[in-house]
């Protein structure tokens, strides 16, 4: 068998290296964070939201006060946003784009839920006309 060269060995042991750290590393990702039975999960709020015709309506600014993430809806109305699982909500629909996309009242909803996931279907009032 043939005998490898030093700078051969040299690259074989960092690339194992390189493998290791790449395996210990998503190992560890995919196990931070799994809920054990006594410690609290989280939660996926999704949904999206509509105008009065059943329009999607893009741009609308979605967030709960108890959540430290937000999202904006996209071109077909979709939002999405994850955070600590509680039991109630206060999530909160604004416009603030503007009147790029139409004016739409701001609506404030709070919803209870013990589930990981929460599906939202909202349609906003349009603003009046000043």
């Amino acid at each position: 068998m043939k005998k490898l060269s030093e700078k051969s060995r040299r690259i074989l042991r960092a690339v194992y290296c390189g493998l290791g750290a790449a395996t210990v590393s998503l190992l560890f990702q995919a196990c931070y964070g799994m809920p054990m039975d006594d410690e609290e999960t989280d939660v996926t709020i999704y949904g999206t939201v509509h105008s009065p015709a059943n329009r999607p309506i893009p741009g609308i600014k979605v967030s709960a006060k108890e959540l430290p993430s937000y999202d904006y809806t996209n071109s077909e109305g979709y939002f999405y946003i994850y955070g600590s699982r509680q039991v109630l909500y206060e999530i909160k629909f604004e416009d603030v784009d503007g009147a790029e996309n139409g004016s739409f009242k701001t609506l404030e909803k709070k919803i209870t839920h013990n589930d990981t996931y929460a599906h939202l279907n909202i349609k906003l009032e349009e603003a009046d006309e000043e």
